[in-house]
């Protein structure tokens, strides 16, 4: 959280849960990754993810539970304590993708964090951002998502980006 933009920073929370963050501005900021959409490694990520599971005994993991959530997200991927502090920018052994690109940019919803009730103001305060829509997020905000506007795109012609 105090080091550098694009450095990881990996905790544990629990006692037994990693979340895995990148640092974003300096001193004290940082971006938790929440949850994903696997494109590929769906099996391995099952694998990986049930062998942690306290009951692997019943039914099987739906693609969309597999990184819906931030130590979710961490145990799908193999990430813990060792990857604390790796540069993004530097360290070839992890690194961040874009998804597939699409024609227009994805609605964006800003909506209250969840599971900090302890944190008084912040509590509120529209700080989660997840794409509108998305079987990949772990809680929709129904309310934020009501009062989302869409913004006008940076891109002038995004049909014409390939």
């Amino acid at each position: 959280m105090f080091m550098k933009p694009g450095t990881l920073y990996v905790y544990l929370i629990y006692g037994m849960y990693f979340c895995l963050n990148v640092s974003s501005q300096g001193a004290g900021a940082c971006v938790l990754l929440r949850a994903l959409e696997p494109l590929e490694g769906l099996e391995t990520m099952r694998q990986l993810r049930n062998s942690l599971r306290k009951s692997t005994v019943g039914r099987s993991l739906k693609d969309r539970e597999l990184c819906n959530g931030p130590s979710k997200l961490c145990q799908a991927l193999a990430i813990d304590k060792s990857f604390d502090q790796r540069d993004l920018a530097q360290d070839e052994a992890v690194w961040l993708e874009h998804g597939p690109l699409e024609s227009s940019s994805p609605a964006v919803v800003a909506a209250a964090r969840i599971g900090i009730g302890h944190a008084g103001e912040w509590t509120q305060k529209p700080l989660r951002f997840y794409v509108q829509g998305s079987p990949w997020v772990s809680v929709v905000d129904r309310v934020a998502e009501q009062m989302y506007q869409p913004q006008q795109t940076a891109c002038s012609d995004c049909s014409k980006v390939k």
